[in-house]
């Protein structure tokens, strides 16, 4: 399933695999200006072809390695001819040598075909607008947020997806996320769009929320854990059980990992 919207210049394509007519986690790609940031899953590549084939599109970025990404980028080079860029610590596992991915992850969104970009520079240029790139990482070391100052834009990937996150795989720092958050905040950004296709007005404060949520967290659980808590009686203590997602990912996407990336080093 895919849905279209329009924010100004830029145009969110919201997608996901549906399932008994619902779709249980999206993905998103947005287009400004003949950049595509992000190119969704595997498993809405072809729609994803159909939406762009008169858009345009010249260049494809992502923000990040995951699967969820990436999925269209060799289907788009392929048929359009798009150039591909990426995180230079991202290509080696677009080409093909991530690790194998947990059955969740083919269910939601497949396995993306291996391509090619080329290293992402410090900056995206394209007729009208001119992107940083940010390296920003925390929810995978090799994120990047695309900003445009002039207009407030963050392209944030997953750096920023809710409010009040408590659920995170084994893989993620939240410590780091927290001092990535903190860094864009001080940019002042109008505007998140984010890696499940919410657009997200007032995004400093946004981030505020978020950033004065994960200090709060990472003071309470670094007292329980000086007290001797263990991170599933943490997660007893502050959550009153695990999330709805722990068995459904076998243990992948869970509070106790949110827990235990607050005690990560920075």
């Amino acid at each position: 399933m895919i849905q279209t919207s329009r924010h100004g210049p830029v145009t969110c394509y919201k997608m996901g695999r549906e399932q008994g007519g619902q779709v249980f986690y999206w993905c998103a790609a947005y287009l400004v200006d003949g950049l595509l940031i992000d190119s969704g899953c595997a498993h809405t590549a072809p729609e994803l072809l159909g939406a762009l084939r008169h858009s345009g599109v010249r260049r494809v970025v992502n923000t990040h390695s995951h699967e969820d990404h990436i999925g269209a980028n060799a289907l788009l080079a392929a048929e359009l001819g798009v150039e591909l860029l990426a995180p230079a610590a991202s290509l080696d596992y677009i080409a093909g040598n991530a690790p194998p991915i947990f059955h969740y992850q083919e269910l939601l969104w497949g396995k993306a075909p291996p391509s090619l970009p080329s290293p992402l520079g410090d900056t995206v240029q394209t007729p009208d607008y001119r992107f940083s790139v940010i390296p920003s990482p925390g929810h995978s070391e090799d994120s990047v947020v695309l900003w445009e100052p002039a207009q407030g834009w963050a392209f944030v990937g997953d750096l920023w997806l809710v409010p009040r996150p408590k659920t995170s795989r084994d893989f993620e720092n939240n410590r780091r996320a927290l001092a990535s958050l903190s860094r864009l905040r001080d940019l002042g950004p109008r505007t998140l769009f984010t890696g499940l296709g919410d657009v997200v007005d007032h995004g400093t404060a946004a981030l505020d929320q978020t950033i004065a949520w994960l200090e709060e967290q990472y003071d309470v659980v670094a007292r329980l854990t000086a007290q001797g808590l263990e991170p599933a009686e943490i997660v007893q203590r502050l959550y009153g059980g695990e999330s709805e997602f722990h068995e459904f990912t076998g243990g992948q996407f869970c509070y106790e990992n949110f827990v235990r990336s607050l005690l990560k080093g920075p």
